[in-house]
């Protein structure tokens, strides 16, 4: 498996593996294990109603009510560890892709990307995927000429956030 073929799942259906918006982190947990912990400020006191972060790998997640809200995967800092589907063990796979290898991986497999039109900041570009219940959103940071090969972009991130939770 290549990181092509992760971004082209996610791009299909919206999830890494069953790490998907609105899946139950119950169920999740069933099949890949205990989360770890992914808070970014650790020992930070949530505001009540506020998500909780927790990851399996490099995949970090915003689960609220215990529904998965956002799954997100950073690429931009080297190879990235992704749940192999058993539980507790994650496989490394390099990250470096580019915006030009990710549309023809899009276009082979007939999945339908449009450009984001937000134009800041000017140093990234953003392939959004319309899915439901989150749109995916994959992100590229423009590269010095020679950087990254062909197109000029790496990917940054990749990301899926539910919007239509109310919390309980």
């Amino acid at each position: 498996m290549t990181i092509v073929d992760v971004l082209t799942g996610f791009a299909e259906s919206g999830g890494i593996g069953v790490l998907k918006p609105g899946a139950s982190l119950a169920d999740v947990s069933e099949r890949l294990g205990p989360p770890q912990d992914g808070e970014y400020f650790p020992g930070r006191r949530r505001k009540r109603g506020e998500p909780r972060n927790v990851r399996y790998g490099d995949v970090r997640l915003e689960v609220c009510c215990d529904v998965l809200q956002t799954v997100a995967l950073s690429t931009g800092a080297g190879p990235v560890d992704l749940p192999s589907g058993a539980p507790g063990e994650t496989e490394e796979l390099p990250s470096a892709v580019t915006a030009t290898q990710l549309r023809d991986a899009f276009s082979s497999r007939g999945i339908q990307a449009e450009e984001g039109l937000w134009p800041e900041p000017a140093d990234q570009i953003t392939l959004v995927v319309r899915r439901s219940p989150a749109d995916v959103h994959f992100t590229f940071r423009r590269t010095a000429p020679g950087e990254s090969g062909d197109s000029g972009t790496v990917l940054h991130s990749a990301i899926a956030r539910g919007t239509h939770h109310v919390c309980h």
